[in-house]
């Protein structure tokens, strides 16, 4: 029996498919209700126009936006497809993926992705010497790891992606054939829909910018959040035939002479933003986002893992593998607690959509200060429940698992808990209207994953058999059986991973 709550809190649960790290109104699904009752509207579709659905106390109105484009009146106009369902919440939202992935098949994959990412724990300040000492412990200590993640920080500035900065006295293209060599595979961190105001690629070419009405390129920061590093930024127009060879030029090279099959593709919501002017001036914003993502598959034959992070989910419907579902992971209980909220809300969309991206698994503390997604540089306290929420929640989405940490500061307790979140068919549990409770059946046993949420100590109840064991798989301690059951009590906040199995 699934553990029992002191008390459930009913609320209207709304989806939010734009990340963004500036306020955005486009919603293009809704839920309402619970249990049984659940009604789900939304857009099953986003070929060319962006689907808003808009509440108040007194109506809902269902929107697509045409932009400010001319429509003549004779020809029929499109739109996008919209479905109305009701009946058990995660039994519509399956439906509703199935319905979605009609119109945008998703990519396949060769693999899930496990590796290291640099972000977390250097930042900006990435450099060669710093990536090998990482990679020399990882293939000592957890070589489980394989795809080594060079994030933000490798280029000298946004939009000149092909060179290194100072902090490397090698192309990256040699650096990436030394991490093949010692039985690892690089991943690369781009920005493609972006450029710093000091770039190259600006400079020598500001004809494939978007454009403000006096023809020049339109600064994100005239219009929305400029980037919170090496901004403000530009962005590049994917309708503009310069840019699309652009874009296909830099991702062969990496493709091809870098010999990288994984892509974390970042920023790229400001290559579909609904402003300035465009080469083509009678395509929508969703239409020049995809156009510049169906240039990149093709440099890549079709044949890559691409990462969707800071993205436009809807409008990246069939493009990308992957997709993060949630902000960026900050070392905070509260902020994590959060980002749980948010994945668990899209758990739905794990494996039928794209595959589910919940942030950088965190066990350890950071070595420098790490720049949060606004800019803001943070020390890193250490919170033994903001690292207990973290791997729970990784783990319960499912979804693909980096470390974010210096894996050098891993004690002999987090390489063997990084082999339980490992060991896992990846795939999401489910969880309840207040996304607390979560349920995950595997071939050894059935896994529950608790988040209180509300609550200063809350107790939860779990029933089990006779002849079972109650494992705590955070510590990887067995739990005692009292009466039937296993109690567990939270502070807010807090979680926990439990599994029963045979004995």
């Amino acid at each position: 029996m699934p553990p029992s709550s002191s008390n459930n809190d009913f609320a209207i649960v709304c989806y939010l498919h734009i990340l963004f790290y500036f306020e955005c109104p486009q919603n293009p699904s809704y839920i309402i209700g619970t249990g049984a009752h659940t009604v789900l509207i939304g857009a099953a579709s986003c070929n060319r126009f962006r689907t808003e659905i808009r509440v108040n106390g007194r109506q809902i109105q269902i929107v697509q936006c045409l932009e400010d484009l001319a429509y003549p009146a004779d020809e029929p106009v499109a739109l996008e497809d919209m479905v109305l369902l009701k009946g058990e919440k995660n039994a519509i939202v399956k439906k509703f993926a199935r319905l979605i992935g009609k119109n945008h098949p998703p990519k396949k994959y060769f693999e899930m992705p496990v590796g290291w990412c640099s972000w977390y724990c250097i930042g900006p300040n990435i450099s060669e010497k710093l990536i090998f000492e990482n990679l020399r412990v990882i293939k000592q200590k957890t070589p489980q790891l394989k795809y080594i993640q060079i994030d933000d920080g490798f280029q000298p500035f946004m939009g000149d992606w092909l060179e290194t900065s100072d902090k490397f006295d090698r192309p990256m293209r040699e650096i990436c054939a030394d991490i093949k060599k010692a039985g690892f595979e690089p991943a690369i961190w781009l920005a493609p829909f972006i450029a710093s105001p000091k770039s190259r690629l600006l400079r020598e070419h500001s004809e494939y910018f978007v454009q403000d009405a006096a023809g020049r390129p339109l600064c994100s920061d005239r219009v929305t959040f400029g980037g919170w590093r090496d901004g403000p930024w530009y962005m590049l127009d994917g309708t503009h035939p310069g840019a699309q060879q652009y874009i296909y030029d830099v991702v062969r090279e990496i493709y091809e002479n870098w010999g990288v099959r994984y892509y974390k593709l970042d920023a790229n919501v400001w290559g579909g933003l609904p402003f300035g002017v465009r080469y083509d001036k009678n395509a929508t914003a969703v239409e020049a986002y995809r156009r510049g993502m169906d240039t990149l598959w093709k440099a890549v034959h079709g044949e890559a893992f691409i990462l969707g992070c800071n993205a436009p989910m809807w409008p990246s419907l069939g493009e990308v593998t992957a997709m993060r579902v949630t902000n960026d992971v900050i070392r905070s209980a509260a902020h994590m607690a959060n980002l749980s909220e948010q994945c668990f809300s899209r758990n739905w969309m794990h494996r039928t959509l794209w595959v589910n991206d919940p942030d950088c698994l965190i066990m350890s503390d950071a070595i420098p200060e790490i720049m949060d997604p606004a800019g803001v540089i943070h020390k890193s306290p250490i919170k033994k429940k903001f690292y207990r929420l973290n791997n729970i929640y990784v783990r319960a989405s499912g979804g693909m698992v980096l470390s974010g940490d210096y894996v050098g500061k891993y004690t002999d307790a987090d390489i063997a808990r990084l082999s339980r979140i490992l060991d896992t068919d990846y795939t999401a549990a489910e969880f309840d209207d207040a996304l607390e409770i979560g349920t995950k059946k595997t071939k050894s046993g059935t896994e529950y994953f608790i988040f209180n949420r509300k609550a200063l100590w809350k107790q939860y109840e779990i029933t089990v058999a006779s002849g079972v064991r109650v494992i705590d798989m955070y510590s990887g301690m067995e739990l005692k059986v009292k009466h039937g059951h296993v109690r567990l009590h939270l502070s807010r906040n807090a979680a926990a991973w439990v599994k029963i199995c045979r004995a």
